[in-house]
C-alpha cells in the first residue's frame, strides 16, 4: 500500500523547534530530500520517498505528522484534497430529493467538507490541490451516477440551497433581533418562529441570546429559506432532549417535500431523524472515506459493530454493547454521598431539590429541559453557589468540570498536568495511564490550552477533573462538542473509574446513548409547567423509573434495538408507540 503523509498545519512551529523531524529521518540522512522546507516555512513531506519509519512522527514536538497507510478507497475517488500533505476525501454522499439522510462518522474526517461541496459552497478539486477546482469538472467525474445531476444543477446555477452551519455562537457578533435574521432567509420567518417556539424571543438581539437559542434561530432561518436541498451541520448542539426532539419534528415535516442533508452526533435523534446514512471512517484531519447509503437502523449498527460488510472495513477493534439497567440490590447499595433537601431563589427562579443519597460506585444522570435548574444544583454541591435554604454535605469532597469551559492558561495540557505532578490533589498517574489514552489525548498533550478545539478542551478538562481524587465527581454536559465515538469512549471510561475507585458521580448531560452507557440511575428535573420560573429535581431513580418520568412529560416512548441493545426512538403513533403508553413503559425494555 502507497502511504499517506500528513502535515497538521496548526501544530507546526517550525521557528519553535530544531527540525528534528528533518534531521532523525533515515532518507533525508542518505542525501535524499524526503523532509524539506517548502513554500510556506513549513516542513512538505514526500510520500515518494516516505519508508514509513514513524521517526517524524515521534520526534516532533508539537504532534504535527501523521504517516498512515493508503484507505481502501481508490485513489482516483478522491473529491477533494487540502494540499500536498493536507487532509484528502473520498467519494459524497448523494443528497436526497426528497427525505432525510444522514452522515455518520468521528469529527475530522471530512463531513462538514461533504456538505460544503454538496451546497456548493466549496468546489471539488478531485485531488489536484495545485488548481481551482470546477463544477464541470466534478460533475464529469461523476456522470453516470446519481450525484451527476446534483453537481450539474450547481454549475447551471439551478440549485437552492438552505444551509445551517455548524458554529452557531458566531450570531451573537450580529446585531439583528431574532425576527429580523430569521426573515433574512426570505421565506416565511413566522412559521418557522412559531414552529421552533421562538414567539417570545422575537424582538430579543442574539447577543443577548444563549448557545440554545442561538441554534434555534440557526435552525429558524434555514427552514425559512425556499430551498431545494438543505443542509444541517450538528443541529441539536446546545439543545435539551426537549428541544432536540420538537427541532426532529420539524425537521420530518421539512423532509415531507424537501431533500434534507444532516450531520448528527446524537445517535438517538439522528436514528428518529433520518430514513438512511452514509458512514465516514478514516484517520481523522487525514483522511475521510464515504460509504454507500445504508437504512438508519443498519447504518447505526454497522457503526456500533465498527464493520462495514458491503466493503469489508473494520473501524472498531470492538463492537459497542448497551444493556439494560435493572435495580441493584439494596445488599449492593452502599451511600456514600447523602445530600439534604436544598433551595435556590433567583429573582425570577425557584429552585427545589429533594433530599437523596448516592451510592459508592454510582454514576448518577441528571436529566431534564434547560432552565430547570440542573447547573444550579451541580454549582450547589461543588460550592460555587450558595443555596438559600439547605446546605452541601458536609466532609464530600468535590471534583467538578463546569458547564462553559475557557482556557485562561496558555500551557500546554502536559505542561499543566507535570505542574501539577506533585500536589496530592492531582493523580498524576491515573492521568498518564489511564486518562489521556482512555480520552485519546495523546495528540493534543503538547498542544496550548487555548488552541484546542472545543472537543478537545472538553476531553481535557474531563481528564483533568477525573485526576483529582474527590468522594464526589460533578461534571456538566461532558458530552458537547464530542463525536459520537468520543461519546461512547468517554461514557464508558466515566463508568469505570467511578466503580473501581469507588467513588460517586452526578452527570448532567442530553444525550441518551451516553447516559444509558454511563449511568446507573437518575435525577429528573422539571419546570412543574411553570414556563421557566421553578424548577424541581427530584431522585436518584433507578434508570427505568427516571426515564419513565422523563419521557412521560415529552410524550416520546424508546425501544431497545434487538441486536445491539440500543436506545431507539419509536415512531410516534405506531403500535409499538401506542402499546407502551398503554403500559405507561415509555422507556425502551421492549425490543424490536
Amino acid at each position: 500500500m502507497a502511504r499517506i503523509a500528513i502535515l497538521l498545519n496548526e501544530r507546526c512551529h517550525p521557528t519553535e523547534c530544531q527540525w528534528e523531524c528533518a534531521d532523525y529521518c533515515p532518507v533525508n540522512r542518505m542525501q535524499q530530500e524526503c523532509i524539506v522546507e517548502g513554500p510556506t516555512g513549513k516542513p512538505v513531506i514526500s510520500e515518494t520517498l516516505c519508508i514509513g519509519c514513524g521517526i517524524c512522527i515521534h520526534k516532533c514536538p508539537f504532534d504535527a505528522i501523521k504517516i498512515l497507510n493508503t484507505p481502501e478507497a481508490d485513489e482516483s475517488e478522491i473529491v477533494h484534497r487540502y494540499g500536498y500533505n493536507g487532509f484528502r476525501l473520498y467519494r459524497l454522499a448523494v443528497p436526497p430529493l426528497r427525505g432525510i439522510t444522514g452522515l455518520l462518522g468521528p469529527n475530522g474526517t471530512g463531513k462538514s467538507t461533504a456538505l460544503r461541496i454538496l451546497g456548493g459552497i466549496e468546489v471539488p478539486n478531485l485531488g489536484d490541490y495545485a488548481h481551482p477546482g470546477s463544477w464541470a469538472a466534478a460533475a464529469q467525474r461523476f456522470r453516470g451516477t446519481a450525484l451527476f445531476a446534483h453537481l450539474d444543477r450547481i454549475r447551471r446555477g439551478e440549485l437552492r440551497v438552505a444551509h445551517k452551519p455548524q458554529y452557531v455562537d458566531r450570531l451573537s457578533e450580529e446585531s439583528a433581533t431574532v425576527a429580523e435574521h430569521i426573515a433574512a432567509g426570505g421565506g416565511n420567518a413566522s412559521a418557522a418562529i412559531a414552529s421552533l417556539g421562538l414567539e417570545d424571543r422575537r424582538d430579543r438581539r442574539l447577543a443577548e441570546l444563549s448557545g440554545g437559542e442561538l441554534q434555534l434561530v440557526a435552525i429558524g432561518r434555514t427552514i425559512a429559506t425556499e430551498a431545494d436541498l438543505y443542509l444541517f451541520d450538528e443541529p441539536s448542539g446546545y439543545l435539551d432532549i426537549v428541544h432536540r426532539l420538537e427541532v426532529a419534528r420539524v425537521l420530518h415535516r421539512l423532509g415531507e417535500n424537501h431533500g434534507v442533508l444532516v450531520v448528527e452526533h446524537d445517535l438517538a435523534l439522528l436514528d428518529y431523524l433520518a430514513d438512511q446514512a452514509h458512514l465516514l471512517y478514516g484517520e481523522p484531519a487525514a483522511f475521510g472515506v464515504i460509504a454507500r447509503a445504508m437504512p438508519m437502523r443498519a447504518a447505526i449498527n454497522s457503526y456500533l459493530n465498527g464493520y462495514l460488510r458491503e466493503e469489508n472495513v473494520r473501524f472498531r477493534t470492538e463492537p459497542v454493547r448497551f444493556f439494560s439497567h435493572p435495580p441493584k440490590p439494596a445488599s449492593r447499595l452502599d451511600t456514600l454521598v447523602e445530600f439534604g433537601a436544598l433551595e435556590k431563589e433567583f429573582d425570577r427562579f425557584h429552585l427545589r431539590v429533594a433530599p437523596g443519597r448516592l451510592a459508592r460506585g454510582e454514576t448518577v444522570g441528571i436529566v431534564g429541559p434547560n432552565a430547570t435548574g440542573k447547573t444550579t444544583f451541580v454549582r450547589m454541591l461543588a460550592g460555587v453557589e450558595t443555596p438559600t435554604r439547605g446546605l452541601p454535605p458536609p466532609g464530600v469532597t468535590v471534583s467538578y468540570k463546569p458547564q462553559y469551559l475557557k482556557a485562561t492558561q496558555t500551557a500546554s495540557l502536559r505542561e499543566r498536568s507535570t505542574a501539577l505532578a506533585g500536589d496530592p490533589n492531582f493523580d498524576a498517574q491515573l492521568f498518564e495511564r489511564e486518562l489521556v489514552p482512555g480520552l485519546h489525548l495523546e495528540e493534543v498533550l503538547d498542544v496550548a490550552l487555548p488552541d484546542l478545539s472545543g472537543g478537545e478542551l472538553q476531553r481535557a478538562a474531563v481528564a483533568l477533573a477525573l485526576a483529582r481524587p474527590a468522594t464526589l465527581y460533578l461534571l456538566d454536559e461532558p458530552s458537547a462538542y464530542l463525536d459520537a465515538d468520543e461519546r461512547i469512549a468517554m461514557a464508558r471510561l466515566l463508568r469505570r473509574q467511578v466503580e473501581r475507585q469507588a467513588v460517586s458521580a452526578l452527570v448532567v448531560d442530553h444525550d441518551v446513548y451516553f447516559l444509558d452507557l454511563a449511568s446507573d440511575a437518575l435525577m429528573v428535573f422539571s419546570d412543574e409547567g411553570s414556563g421557566g420560573r421553578r424548577g424541581t429535581g427530584a431522585g436518584p431513580f433507578p434508570m427505568r423509573e427516571g426515564m419513565n418520568r422523563l419521557l412521560r412529560g415529552i410524550e416520546i416512548t424508546f425501544r431497545r434495538d434487538a441486536e445491539t441493545r440500543r436506545p431507539r426512538i419509536n415512531q410516534e403513533g405506531s403500535a409499538l408507540d401506542r402499546e407502551q403508553r398503554a403500559k405507561g413503559e415509555y422507556y425502551y425494555e421492549i425490543p424490536d
